[in-house]
């Protein structure tokens, strides 16, 4: 039997996210608010001008790309993971075998002990919140490296995980 399913997840904002707006927004009030005195320069206010236009770009930019979103395609064992940002850009951050991980369990449990202080491991973060209490972590060797995904699975994608991999998948029941 055939196993697809897609799990969208959408990254909850912190302060830090809230921060990086307020930042960016006074930078623009600032540039804005300068116009006037930059376009007076001659000659160089053409190349200031051109020069503020970019940053306010690049400054809205940043503001949008915290709208994060995590999709999760699986499919007979194998997983993609892609971040999307603002719902205009996809990226693929991941992608790993169900029968070829190393251990999936809840970020709540006694498992994730042994992998948590480990700095050789690289964190792939696909989750709305490391808080959520329906987070996991799949630990899996990419490219002869360790890496450990911390996503929150939708339920068709845990047991497809459990039937595929059973001895090394915890599951909360």
């Amino acid at each position: 039997m055939d196993i697809f399913t897609e799990c969208m997840v959408k990254k909850k904002k912190g302060i830090a996210d809230y921060l990086k707006v307020v930042v960016c927004i006074l930078v623009i009030v600032v540039i804005l608010l300068s116009m006037p005195l930059v376009s007076q320069i001659n000659y160089v206010g053409i190349i200031l001008f051109m020069v503020c236009a970019g940053v306010i770009y690049l400054l809205y930019n940043i503001i949008i790309s915290i709208n994060l979103e995590y999709e999760y395609t699986f499919t007979n064992g194998a997983m993609d993971v892609d971040k999307i940002i603002a719902a205009r850009r996809r990226k693929r951050m991941t992608s790993l075998n169900a029968r070829s991980i190393e251990i999936m369990a809840s970020v709540d449990s006694k498992e994730v002990g042994a992998y948590a202080n480990d700095k050789s491991i690289k964190r792939h973060y696909a989750c709305s919140s490391v808080d959520d209490p329906d987070t996991y972590f799949v630990v899996y060797s990419e490219n002869d490296k360790k890496h450990m995904l911390i996503f929150n699975p939708n339920e068709t994608i845990k047991d497809g995980f459990k039937r595929l991999n059973p001895q090394k998948v915890f599951l909360a029941d």
